[in-house]
């Protein structure tokens, strides 16, 4: 039909007012799409669920397989592995970045100490869990009941622990032989039931000026961070908080007893180096040099101790016994549902959690002798050679492993103690380690994170 010329100018506006709206609309769509494709409801099986972790170029590879063996059993489900290598302080920055985003992965690994901090953000596993009791294999029975506790918040259990270990001794074997050669006689490697005198004498032994230079060429003791410290502070009997996390506690006998014998082991005894004495020396280093003959560390220390020449040339030892015994810290990672998940991709990530903590993918871990796995029919499988003696130092100290306080303002009370921890080590300063104790429980940031304790008035 041939339009006539009158009838072309009005349909001028028309056509200019649908071309506006289709840009405004393209324009939209291009700003707000993909928030839109996110946070819409979708039954579609194939979108990913979203999985995060951190960890070595070794952890990647790890989750990687068992993504890979999870989607070939499963092959109308798929997993979208998210990850930052390196330090974990980077992942608990995006994970907090994420939160603020309202974009957290659907399931995702964590550390203990930031969970507590975000734990509100974390679903409810509650329902979750009681229906694993109508299986015949309830999941909670299978798991360490410790590493389980540790992911309860404010009574409920917002995550689960998938793998854990505890802090232990290290001694380099070399370093030992060295200082032996040196004092014409053998120095005896530790054994499960040396004590904290055992230990000073130990590491006095193993501290060697070789070419009688006026400078120690070898050091006993990598002196750790207060964290790594802990379990010799409960090991002479000094608690940080009562039971019930609310009163601070280091500030008694046991309490100064411990704090002389770090500061001795660094300015008195003179077993640790300073930091001025090895610059950019890290404790990791230190030990595989043989600068440092003993340090702290756990079991994720041994696979990267496979690939150097210590690898059939050090020991593993329980912490020196004090007059509470040998106790030591155990630390757990877990896995957790972001609150946030829909309901119609809940039981996608729940069925994959539940992947996590099966026995196949749990022994899986601990082959990998980075942790020991939360399973506990599954420590059989980290009990193994290579270094079968040391691992089950690792598995024998499950009896005597205690977790940290579990606290929402962990973080501020590290730092806390990080810094009154550096005047123990200063060796110009003559504060007593009475007053240091005494300025510790008097810091505000120790004091607004517990209550005052009752004086013998009240």
């Amino acid at each position: 039909m041939k339009m006539n010329a009158p009838e072309i100018p009005r349909l001028a506006p028309l056509l200019f007012r649908i071309t506006k709206l289709a840009v405004v609309l393209g324009v939209v769509f291009w700003l707000f799409g993909d928030t839109w494709a996110h946070y819409r409801e979708s039954d579609d099986i194939d979108t990913p669920i979203r999985f995060s972790h951190f960890g070595t170029y070794q952890d990647y590879e790890l989750w990687r397989n068992i993504i890979a063996d999870y989607e070939r059993s499963h092959p109308n489900r798929k997993i979208k592995q998210e990850y930052i290598l390196g330090l974990s302080g980077h992942y608990n920055t995006k994970m907090r970045q994420q939160i603020l985003a309202s974009d957290l992965p659907d399931v995702a690994l964590i550390q203990l100490g930031p969970f507590h901090e975000l734990a509100p953000h974390f679903a409810d596993l509650t329902e979750l869990l009681a229906g694993e009791f109508s299986s015949n294999e309830p999941l909670v029975r299978s798991v360490d009941a410790t590493g389980l506790s540790a992911f309860v918040f404010d009574g409920i259990q917002r995550g689960l622990p998938v793998s854990g270990g505890s802090l232990q001794i290290y001694a380099n074997v070399h370093c030992f032989e060295r200082a032996g050669a040196f004092h014409g006689h053998p120095i005896d490697l530790p054994t499960g039931d040396w004590t904290m005198a055992d230990f000073r004498r130990t590491a006095e032994l193993l501290t060697c000026d070789f070419d009688d230079d006026g400078r120690i060429d070898q050091f006993g003791f990598w002196l750790p961070r207060w964290i790594y410290y802990l379990p010799f502070l409960w090991s002479f009997g000094a608690e940080l908080t009562d039971d019930s996390l609310s009163q601070w506690r280091l500030n008694d006998a046991h309490a100064e007893e411990a704090l002389r014998f770090y500061r001795n082991l660094a300015v008195g005894h003179r077993v640790c180096p300073r930091a001025d004495e090895v610059p950019q020396l890290f404790q990791d280093v230190g030990f595989l040099t043989g600068k440092v003959a003993m340090c702290v560390n756990g079991p994720w220390f041994m696979p990267f101790l496979a690939k150097t020449r210590l690898a059939n040339a050090y020991v593993v030892a329980p912490i020196p016994k004090g007059r509470a015994g040998s106790v030591t810290r155990i630390t757990w990672d877990g896995i957790v549902l972001a609150r946030n998940t829909q309901d119609h991709r809940r039981a996608l990530a729940w069925d994959f959690m539940h992947y996590v903590l099966s026995k196949p993918v749990q022994d899986r871990i601990a082959r990998s002798g980075r942790a020991l796995p939360a399973r506990r029919d599954s420590t059989g499988a980290f009990v193994r050679p290579p270094n079968e003696a040391q691992r089950r130092t690792f598995q024998d100290a499950l009896s005597h492993s205690r977790l940290q306080p579990l606290l929402t303002r962990f973080g501020e009370m590290d730092r806390t103690i990080n810094k009154h921890f550096r005047a123990l080590l200063d060796p110009a300063k003559t504060r007593t380690v009475s007053s240091i104790v005494r300025s510790l429980e008097e810091d505000p940031v120790i004091r607004s994170i517990f209550e005052p304790r009752p004086t013998e008035s009240e």
